[in-house]
């Protein structure tokens, strides 16, 4: 790739604007593409306190505290004493990473650069998604803690999240359920009582993309199916990317070794997604209780760590799950 001058990012979103930046700042020429002029996509918003991307976004609010829940019985709760998530404008972020620059994609274009990137998103349909659904609750209680409530009827849970002042971000999301839409209507009704100021909802990734080549973000599959959290993968994979090919490697084999680690935990994630989802609710319950209740184990799953997944491992095979 030594030699690159030319390339077109296919896709506007975290890891296609955060690309085009980092890309421009190593003074190769980049161009941006996508379907809309602006970014929008409803999500939860919120992202691990331990990483940073080179190009700041704006945090809305730091959260301390933390809720879990199953089928509405309060199970877990625990402050920190720094933030262990923050909520971010992440549409502000991607819109100012986007400078205005974003065009429309046509048939030429491939022909005209050197280097095509692919960074749509989960719409190219060559993978599983769950549809999650976003309300934004105009509310006179102030949320600044993060509740995540898990149904075992279903595979997925309800979050509560902090949002700008006066408001707070109540979503959901379940393999079985098409649309949820009408669930977390009546789930902001029982437990965040105000105007649903807006509804709206998008695919997420929980399954493998067998085809990763030329691939970053969401586009590669890389979001954790567990959580559902896309942003910082995403924005990874951008960095590496842009190190790629500011530095002339090969981008395919960059991509692969140095997400390596990552993409094995997306793919254990998942297998233990389908795994959960087939167990009877008997059984989905009192796992789920019991790690929860697990020493270490919520500090490890806020944080997104390795060895959380080493306990619902262990539970399972303790209880005789597989």
């Amino acid at each position: 790739m030594a030699g690159l001058s030319r390339v077109a990012i296919r896709g506007a979103g975290v890891a296609g604007s955060y690309l085009f930046q980092l890309l421009r700042h190593s003074g190769i020429e980049a161009e941006l593409f996508d379907v809309t002029e602006k970014y929008f996509k409803p999500c939860g918003e919120v992202v691990t306190n331990s990483y940073a991307p080179k190009y700041p976004w704006k945090v809305i609010k730091e959260v301390h505290d933390f809720k879990l829940l199953i089928d509405g019985s309060e199970v877990y709760s625990t402050h920190y004493r720094y933030a262990k998530w923050v909520v971010i404008d992440k549409t502000g972020w991607v819109n100012e990473l986007r400078g205005g620059a974003v065009k429309r994609w046509t048939n030429g274009e491939a022909r005209a650069h050197e280097l095509v990137i692919d960074a749509t998103g989960p719409y190219s349909r060559d993978r599983t998604t769950v549809l999650t659904v976003r309300a934004i609750v105009q509310t006179e209680d102030t949320v600044d803690w993060v509740s995540l409530e898990f149904n075992s009827d279903l595979t997925g849970f309800y979050w509560v999240f902090p949002s700008r002042p006066g408001t707070a971000n109540v979503g959901a999301g379940f393999l079985e359920v098409r649309n949820p839409a009408r669930l977390l209507l009546d789930y902001v009704k029982r437990k965040v009582p105000g105007k649903v100021t807006s509804l709206s909802g998008a695919p997420i990734s929980v399954g493998e993309v067998r085809d990763k080549r030329g691939r970053i973000g969401e586009a590669r599959g890389l979001v954790f199916p567990i959580a559902g959290e896309g942003i910082r993968p995403a924005a990874i994979s951008a960095e590496v990317a842009a190190e790629a090919i500011a530095s002339g490697d090969e981008l395919d084999e960059r991509l692969t070794d140095e997400l390596a680690d990552l993409e094995a935990e997306i793919r254990e994630q998942g297998r233990l997604l389908r795994l959960y989802s087939a167990m009877p609710r008997a059984i989905r319950k009192a796992l789920m209780t019991k790690l929860l209740k697990k020493d270490g184990f919520v500090d490890a799953y806020l944080s997104d760590e390795l060895n959380f997944m080493e306990a619902v491992k262990s539970v399972i095979r303790a209880e005789n799950l597989t």
